[in-house]
């Protein structure tokens, strides 16, 4: 958002003279019809001064594999939860394993993961990820329930499986759950 506000005197400077000199040339009906498209031209360019830097920023974070535990990142996807099976064995509810309710987030682009230098056994690189299993509290367990089935963003700390619990090749501890900010 630095960028946007550094461009914005500028963008308000050509805004301005832009319109200065339309206004002087508005003398009919087919000048004004010009001077709106005029106008509207001038909102998109400044909608893509403003914006532009501050995508290409994203795209260079999202390029990049993200890093685990302690460092906090955001993961936009699809919130949805899903039985599994649980103890004993953690291999099919229909032969004796208690069913396990987990939240996964169906990811809107495939991820990578770096590994972890000081835990590389409990946080190994991994590639392609798709879905993250979500570890809630209690407050975000409630969110979760009024977000199910929608696009969200969810923040927090990524570590590895560890437990028979961990259903995913990358977990989420959750610090933010929410619908993102933009449609």
């Amino acid at each position: 958002m630095l960028l946007a506000a550094e461009n914005a005197p500028r963008l308000m400077s050509v805004m301005g003279i832009f319109q200065q000199s339309a206004k002087a040339a508005v003398q009919s009906d087919f000048i004004k019809g010009g001077f709106t498209m005029l106008r509207l031209l001038l909102r998109r360019a400044a909608f893509l001064l403003v914006f532009l830097p501050v995508l290409s920023v994203a795209q260079v974070e999202i390029a990049g594999c993200k890093s685990c535990e302690p460092a906090l990142v955001s993961l936009h996807g699809i919130l949805v939860r899903k039985t599994l099976a649980g103890p004993p064995n953690y291999r099919d509810i229909h032969k004796g394993d208690e069913p396990e309710t987990v939240w996964l987030l169906k990811l809107e682009s495939p991820i990578c993961v770096d590994e972890d230098k000081l835990q590389p056994d409990l946080n190994p690189s991994q590639r392609n990820v798709r879905k993250v299993q979500l570890v809630l509290d209690k407050e975000h367990s409630e969110r979760a329930n009024v977000l199910l089935g929608k696009r969200v963003v969810a923040s927090g700390t990524l570590f590895g499986p560890h437990t028979g619990h961990h259903s995913t090749s990358v977990l989420l501890t959750v610090t933010y759950l929410d619908l993102p900010h933009w449609k």
